[in-house]
């Protein structure tokens, strides 16, 4: 067979750490590591060469001293390595398979020309490491790059849009579900880089001669990352690494990998979210001028053929008015009977007074606001003219607005793209259309200038009433034309309320005429006045002699900004936000401040006129007491105040007649003014879509949004924070150490070199029932033998190997030899500290058991002395009891308080070491004690001399040492409870 090869002569050089080049192996200098010609002083203290002890001889395949390792010194200690060769390394890029050594070229002659079996050898080839390190780099860059980006996205919280929506490529449900997933892809990747970066500290600490190595404390903090449930189950760990850097950072790392898709959940995850306000532009379409009655006719679905029925679309407009009219009505009716009921008492000032409420397309609710308040003040225009005056004018939203904001040309996503519960609210800057209705209680005397019975020659006929006079079916004909005969414009008749209506030459307008005077209950309208913006209504009230005369004129208003709301779960609502000096989004910001604005409009009262027709406001003339006409003649104010249990008639006028202006606004500009071609437009009418008009307004909406929802959601910044700062360091880490080492933390490489490395008598007892908290502290360094070509565990703790082979007491018959029975008084300070105990009592409890556990040890056989160790290294023994008859242990041993006698030894060896050897007084409990003791040996015992038992017998010293508490185990020589 060639010879082996030489691989200690084997000079790779380092790698990267993205594995692209250089050796399969990582080289660490010979100053760097543990090796066994010169141990640190850790090891040195007492520690024995791992390939000494007897019990491992027959590991290295021999039988004497032929099968020993090879030596460097007189002193026999094995021969020192100068290097160590990590085979978990992938190999380099100018390397091929065939140049890696083979297990048997590396097998090494033995002093004898014996060989080492291959089973502690370390593993031959790694030809699959470079595909496995590939992986590593590329979840160590993943996870970096990943946190990173979640932790940018969180503080970022970008708004996903359209890219988000039920309509689009990627549903609500499926990037909810795509975020947790990419979560949790980065908290698996981030679990395996720290993972991997902890097992690459604590091994090169194990491996590197001047680090004190790595304990099992601290090897299990991989678990706490892996396992956090481990920090519960397996506290005991926690005191003896947490303390350190590395452990508090594992501790980090543990809550943040445990609640990283919490925080991505609730940091990144998309969900419904409303933005901030922005102020952007929108665009409406706009068919007709306002109060455009050939539009609104066109717009009325009517159901017949307009060529067939002429009048299809009148009727159409009949049941759409009145329909809207008598629901607003009955709404406001409601409103003011249930704050009646609930007591309520209403202001007089118009400000806090109830609106009334409409509909727009059966879906949305608007909500009409009292506008030019300065001029409703009853009780101050009663003071100034000495008349009941009541003025009002009440302001809806634009009901433009609803359609603006659905166009898709405005990109607002709607409820339905938001699986049916998103909202937004629109501030339009644009005009508000309002009504005006001034009502003046005037009597019969005032009122004859208008009253056709009370002209000179006119035609009256006799009514059904009493008394009562109403003009010829004729009678508009006698009314005197606009013109007179000079060409002139003509006024009529002059009035004591002119100037409160502006009437008559000064303000050019013409005063309406009315047939007759209405009974009681009945009202007379007039939508016929030449060159009119307004129609006027004519009512008596049963409860006084006066009459009330009302006029209803409309424009649209510069003072508001309309508010649209929409949600998907409560509906859609407008309100027409009005006079108020904050509100940026007013109509009248968007132009100077010496604007003219909009006059009332006079096609209004075409509208106004069939309106009034639907509801048979003139139902007066023939006396058809109608229900509508009953309501609202009751309303009409006879005192100069606002009543405050009831609507004004103006209020109520404004408010039944709310649905014709808001009819007459649908597809209208959102400016006060018509800037179309009047020679394009007769009519002002333009084919739909019509055209678009731009208006500011200033929106919040919902959108997906990868973001928090509630401000303690905000602690979450700091999980997401932790892990990318934790992959940062990693990646520096990495960087610089510029390549790996065999992780000997993880679970098969432990076990690998934990079942080749000799036994420690650091770990005695830990076999069968596991590790003790005093096993966890151990320092543990991996050592090389190049005899052996071997890697294994190396104590460094301060002590002596076990030459009994495996030291295992829990599962095998072997001893420990006495001297390593060790108690020490720091071993029980938490027992003599704990809380409202006697620290000076126990402490001296203490110091006497121990000084007569040494001395027992001095005379007692190692079954004696392992079994009185066993039960003082509990602790149960420390208690505040100055009188022997007091303690446990007595009462344990003597059965007392309901205890079982156990006669068991070391009951007796805690009183005798604390009441007797202590110089105590001999009291009869102790010499009762003494005296059961002596029946149970077969022997005399006295207090005077300390009683260490040793007999020939080992059979029966046990069975004595035992007493009464002999375990099911009793070949093992183990009791069943220390008691």
């Amino acid at each position: 067979m060639a010879e082996p090869e030489d691989i200690h002569a084997r000079k790779p050089s380092s790698i990267n750490i993205f594995g692209i080049s250089g050796s399969g192996y990582h080289h660490l200098m010979p100053h760097e590591m543990a090796d066994l010609h010169n141990p640190s002083p850790e090891a040195k203290m007492g520690s024995s060469p791992p390939e000494t002890p007897h019990s491992f001889q027959n590991l290295l395949g021999g039988q004497s001293s032929s099968s020993s390792p090879r030596v460097a010194d007189s002193q026999r200690t094995p021969e020192p390595y100068s290097e160590i060769w990590a085979p978990s390394m992938p190999r380099g890029g100018d390397e091929k398979k065939n140049d890696m050594p083979r297990t048997m070229e590396r097998e090494v002659k033995m002093s004898e020309g014996g060989k080492l079996p291959k089973i502690v050898e370390p593993r031959g080839d790694a030809m699959d490491d470079e595909f496995d390190d590939e992986i590593f780099y590329k979840k160590f860059v993943y996870s970096t790059v990943g946190s990173g980006i979640w932790l940018v996205t969180a503080i970022l919280q970008p708004r996903w849009g359209h890219k988000i929506a039920s309509g689009a490529s990627l549903s609500p449900s499926t990037a909810t579900t795509l975020a947790a997933l990419l979560a949790k892809t980065i908290e698996m990747s981030f679990v395996t880089v720290f993972v991997s970066c902890l097992g690459q500290v604590l091994t090169r600490r194990a491996f590197i001669r001047k680090a004190h190595g790595m304990s099992l404390a601290e090897m299990t903090m991989r678990n706490w990352v892996i396992q956090p449930g481990s920090l519960i189950t397996h506290f005991e760990t926690l005191p003896s690494s947490s303390l350190t850097l590395l452990g508090m950072l594992s501790l980090t790392a543990t809550i943040a990998a445990a609640f990283y898709t919490t925080a991505s959940d609730a940091m990144v995850s998309p969900k419904l979210k409303s933005g901030s306000w922005e102020h952007k532009e929108l665009i409406g379409y706009v068919r007709a001028s306002y109060a455009n009655a050939a539009y609104v006719r066109e717009d009325c679905p009517y159901l017949f053929n307009i060529t067939e029925d002429i009048h299809a679309a009148e009727s159409c407009m009949n049941v759409q008015f009145s329909g809207q009219s008598y629901r607003n009505l009955l709404n406001y009716m409601n409103m003011w009977t249930n704050l009646n009921q609930n007591g309520t008492e209403i202001s007089s000032d118009l400000k806090k007074r109830p609106g009334g409420t409409t509909l727009l397309h059966d879906n949305t609710t608007m909500y009409s606001s009292w506008i030019e308040t300065e001029h409703g003040d009853v009780k101050a225009h009663f003071e100034e003219t000495g008349r009941i005056i009541n003025n009002v004018t009440l302001a809806l939203p634009h009901p433009g607005v609803y359609g603006a904001s659905k166009l898709k040309v405005n990109g607002i996503l709607q409820p339905d793209d938001l699986a049916g519960v998103g909202e937004y609210t629109v501030r339009a800057g644009v005009v508000s259309p309002s009504v005006n209705v001034l009502c003046v209680d005037m009597d019969k005397k005032e009122l004859a200038p208008l009253v056709y019975t009370t002209w000179p020659n006119a035609k009256v006929n006799n009514t059904d009433i009493p008394g009562q006079k109403t003009g010829w079916p004729g009678w508009t004909g006698e009314v005197p034309q606009p013109l007179d005969g000079k060409n002139k414009d003509y006024y009529l008749n002059r009035t004591a309320v002119d100037d409160i209506f502006r009437w008559g030459p000064k303000y050019e307008r013409r005063p309406p005429v009315f047939q007759m005077y209405p009974f009681d209950f009945n009202l007379l309208t007039n939508a016929t006045v030449y060159a009119a913006d307004a129609i006027y209504t004519l009512g008596k009230s049963p409860e006084s002699k006066n009459y009330t005369v009302c006029q209803l004129r409309s424009w649209v208003s510069p003072n508001c900004s309309t508010e649209f709301n929409i949600s998907g779960i409560a509906g859609a609502s407008m309100k027409a936000h009005c006079e108020d000096d904050a509100d940026e989004n007013a109509y009248r910001r968007s132009f100077p401040s010496d604007q003219g604005w909009s006059a009332p409009s006079l096609d209004w009262k075409w509208l106004a006129d069939q309106w009034r027709l639907s509801m048979d406001l003139n139902g007066g003339s023939v006396n058809n007491n109608a229900s509508n006409a009953r309501i609202l003649t009751q309303l009409a104010l006879h005192e100069p105040k606002m009543p405050a249990s009831y609507p004004s008639l103006a209020e109520a006028l404004a408010v039944y007649s709310s649905s014709l202006i808001m009819i007459s606004a649908i597809g209208t500009p959102f400016r006060h003014y018509w800037d179309q071609d009047p020679k394009a437009y007769p009519e002002n009418l333009i084919p739909a879509p019509g055209f678009p008009q731009p208006f500011n307004a200033s929106l919040i909406t919902q959108e997906y949004t990868s973001g928090h929802t509630q401000s303690w959601q905000n602690i979450f910044y700091v999980v997401l924070v932790l892990v990318f700062a934790i992959n940062l360091f990693c990646l520096g880490y990495f960087i610089m150490r510029s390549g790996l080492v065999t992780d000997f933390t993880e679970p098969q490489n432990l076990f690998s070199l934990a079942i080749n490395s000799p036994p420690s008598n650091s770990f005695h007892g830990s076999c069968g029932g596991g590790p003790e908290k005093r096993h966890l502290v151990v320092p543990w360094k991996v050592a090389y033998a190049p005899s052996a070509n071997h890697y294994f565990f190396q104590d460094n703790s301060p002590g002596k190997e076990t030459s009994e082979g495996l030291n295992c007491y829990q599962s095998t018959n072997a001893m420990e030899p006495i001297a390593s029975y060790i108690l020490i008084a720091a071993q029980f300070a938490g027992q003599v500290n704990q809380p409202r105990g006697d620290a000076v009592q126990r402490q001296a409890q203490v110091e006497r058991v121990l000084l007569s556990f040494e001395q027992a040890k001095k005379h007692m056989s190692q079954e004696g002395i392992r079994e009185v160790y066993q039960y003082l290294k509990s602790g149960q023994w420390i208690q505040n009891c100055r009188l022997a008859s007091s303690h446990t242990t007595y009462r344990r041993f003597m059965g007392k308080s309901s205890f079982k006698s156990t006669l068991y030894y070391p009951h007796f060896f805690v009183v005798q070491a604390i009441y007797v050897l202590g110089g105590g007084p001999i009291h009869d409990a102790i010499r009762g004690m003494y005296q059961e003791l002596s029946e149970h040996w077969g022997m005399a015992i006295t207090p005077d001399k300390p009683f260490y038992p040793r007999l020939a017998d080992s059979e029966k010293k046990r069975r004595l040492i035992l007493g009464n508490n002999q375990g099911p185990d009793t070949r093992s020589g183990r009791q069943a409870s220390h008691l």
